[in-house]
């Protein structure tokens, strides 16, 4: 049986795999440039916790009937082509699962925002309150994870190269520390989400 926290242990094993990789290709003589391991150890590691929030939102989704549904999941949209299936399955909650699976495809669970919204349809509310309760240690966990997900958007969607007119296009600054203190955040994150919400 897969959890969400078993299968981001799996996910996040590519960030540290890049990692190493980095340590390997570092210590060649080769004209290659192992810094682009290092950025996609930050793509893996935000993938892995997206995947994660993803997961753990389907795994819960299943366990509710029509008449306990979260108020969120019960504002679902759905097709009415889709009531049919509803009224055909004998597991009820493989149909809720397969909804909220196709809702939550084309949305990211990266930012704080997105991820207590989403968190809300399987009833975990005030998410980010109830996993770090001290508000000055929330705020830093968030402020920390928006400035993650904005240099993985960086890498991703702008070839981790800087945008101003006088920059010369040159890449960001990266080195193996930063990425291995974005990677051990995100572990930490996902420890802490699951001492809070086990799955």
């Amino acid at each position: 049986m897969h959890t969400a926290k078993g299968l981001f242990d799996k996910n996040i094993r590519s960030a540290e795999t890049c990692l190493g990789v980095y340590d390997g290709l570092a210590k060649l003589d080769t004209t290659l440039n192992p810094k682009w391991m290092l950025r996609a150890a930050i793509v893996f590691a935000v993938s892995a916790l997206d995947t994660y929030f993803h997961d753990k939102i389907k795994y819960r989704v299943g366990s509710f009937k029509l008449g306990n549904l979260p108020k969120q999941l019960g504002n679902l949209e759905i097709r009415v082509s889709e009531l049919q299936n509803w009224q055909k399955a004998k597991r009820k909650g493989n149909v809720l699962r397969k909804w909220v699976t196709e809702y939550l495809a084309v949305r990211p669970l990266q930012s704080p925002q997105a991820i207590a919204e989403a968190l809300k349809l399987v009833n975990i509310n005030d998410f980010w309150a109830t996993a770090e309760p001290d508000q000055t240690k929330c705020n830093l966990l968030k402020s920390v994870l928006n400035s993650l997900i904005k240099r993985r958007n960086q890498i991703a969607h702008e070839g981790d190269r800087q945008h101003s007119r006088k920059s010369g296009k040159k890449l960001r600054y990266i080195d193996r520390g930063m990425a291995n203190r974005w990677v051990a955040f995100v572990k930490h994150l996902i420890e802490k989400v699951e001492n809070t919400f086990p799955s």
